[in-house]
């Protein structure tokens, strides 16, 4: 993949990864009351579709040289890219941790529900300022105009 390539594939993944974060959202804000035993199971599948589909976004990003185009036409916002490319360890670690947390929840654990299920409102949170960051950054990089000197 050429660079712009890479860099339309990185916007339209965002936009992909946008879909399944509404998906989960609205999934955890109507958490039922009763019958957990069905739900529980139903959410433990969608976020593990969503784990697995960031891990390997993620994965994809770095693949490359995580935001290397960014870095090659401005070396100065590198300290950016290192602070984005940090927080996809972030994120793997978060995401293990729900997902660890999902697995041993069970019906009659109300509070750890509702506890698992801020944690993941958490999550997207903060994954959506970092997919905007992404996206602001490479905005700015490759729509910007310097200007050269005569």
């Amino acid at each position: 993949m050429n660079r712009d390539e890479s860099l339309r594939w990185m916007i339209d993944e965002h936009h992909r990864v946008d879909e399944l974060m509404r998906s989960l959202r609205e999934r955890v804000a109507g958490v039922p009351t009763y019958h957990l035993e069905h739900w529980i199971p139903e959410l433990r599948s969608h976020f593990d579709a969503f784990r697995a589909h960031m891990h390997k976004h993620m994965a994809l990003e770095e693949r490359d040289g995580y935001l290397a185009p960014v870095v090659e036409k401005r070396p100065t916002l590198t300290p950016e890219v290192e602070r984005l490319q940090h927080e996809h360890r972030e994120f793997g670690q978060l995401l293990d941790g729900i997902h660890r947390e999902l697995s041993i929840l069970r019906s009659e654990d109300r509070l750890l529900v509702r506890d698992c299920c801020n944690r993941i409102n958490d999550l997207l949170s903060y994954i959506a300022h970092h997919e905007k960051d992404e996206n602001m950054l490479i905005m700015f990089v490759f729509t910007q105009d310097m200007g050269t000197k005569d």
